[in-house]
């Protein structure tokens, strides 16, 4: 494996010190490279392309860093390269277990709550949601967002999907947009493909990930989403996501809403049946696909739906 002269070039220039070896790559949204330095440093470097979002990335995450949450530091980038292309560099941070040793629950509301915390000065104007929580995109005759590519696209597939996962997006999609609940940015996938934790201590990954959304919409999508790991795609079953939301208000310090409440059990549906269409699209129906279609209509009786 070798970085292309370019890439090369620019982390010998921004970082001091030129690659020596390069021990992991991976391609999906983006290009990633682990490197280890001459002088011994390990980085990650990333190349993706850029519609704007990624300083405000950038800004979130040296936020996040200087409130004292555990994250890769992030050494230099966003730079530009071959056109809307950026490079940035982060510190290799591969420790840490995909799990929490106790009450996930309460240790991911409690990490939520203190990203917002920490984020809440950046300045995030025209940050586009990530697809999974476009929930209010502008096309009335789509239930998903419009997708990048038709590989993408659940609507491709709409057809084959089971009716009732059609009609449950829907309904939590119909509820979400009735609200009118004031934004903040935040981290929308924290789980196990993205928090590492060293006993209680969680470390933050894929800062790419922030949103402005309701509170309440991205506690209903962690109160779903926490158990996701890497090796499995999976949503919490009602009685988790309850604790969560629980735990939640107990680290903010307040109760929400009834309208909040329910807002945040929609979302728990909006993102079941979103993740369950990608079983579909790619293979054939699993966890997300079982649990949503098990409880969806307990879920959006509990959202007011």
């Amino acid at each position: 494996m070798t970085l292309d002269p370019q890439v090369a070039a620019w982390v010998a220039r921004t970082l001091g010190a030129s690659p020596h070896e390069v021990f992991f790559e991976a391609r999906s949204m983006s290009e990633v490279w682990g490197v280890e330095l001459v002088d011994g440093r390990r980085v990650a470097i990333k190349r993706r392309g850029d519609d704007g979002r990624l300083a405000i990335v950038a800004a979130a995450h040296r936020a996040a860093d200087a409130a004292g949450i555990d994250t890769p530091a992030l050494l230099a980038g966003p730079d530009p390269v071959d056109g809307d292309q950026r490079l940035t560099a982060e510190a290799w941070r591969p420790e840490g277990r995909t799990r929490p040793p106790r009450s996930p629950q309460d240790l991911y509301a409690r990490l939520s709550a203190q990203i917002i915390a920490a984020v809440g000065d950046v300045n995030a104007a025209g940050l586009e949601p990530p697809p999974w929580m476009h929930y209010d995109h502008a096309d009335p005759d789509r239930v998903w967002p419009p997708a990048a590519s038709s590989r993408w696209d659940p609507h491709r597939i709409e057809a084959d999907l089971p009716p009732s996962l059609v009609r449950l997006g829907g309904a939590a999609r119909a509820r979400l947009l009735a609200a009118d609940l004031p934004r903040v940015l935040g981290h929308a996938d924290l789980n196990g493909q993205n928090v590492r934790w060293v006993g209680e201590r969680p470390i933050v990954h894929d800062w790419d990930s922030i949103a402005v959304l309701p509170e309440a919409v991205h506690v209903g999508n962690l109160a779903a989403d926490h158990v996701a790991t890497l090796e499995q795609g999976a949503i919490a079953d009602i009685e988790s996501c309850a604790a969560l939301l629980a735990a939640y208000e107990r680290e903010a310090g307040r109760s929400f809403t009834a309208d909040e409440t329910e807002v945040a059990w929609a979302t728990t549906v909006w993102l079941g049946c979103y993740n369950a269409t990608f079983e579909h699209l790619h293979g054939a129906p699993g966890a997300c696909t079982a649990m949503i279609l098990a409880d969806g209509d307990a879920r959006l009786a509990l959202a007011g739906a």
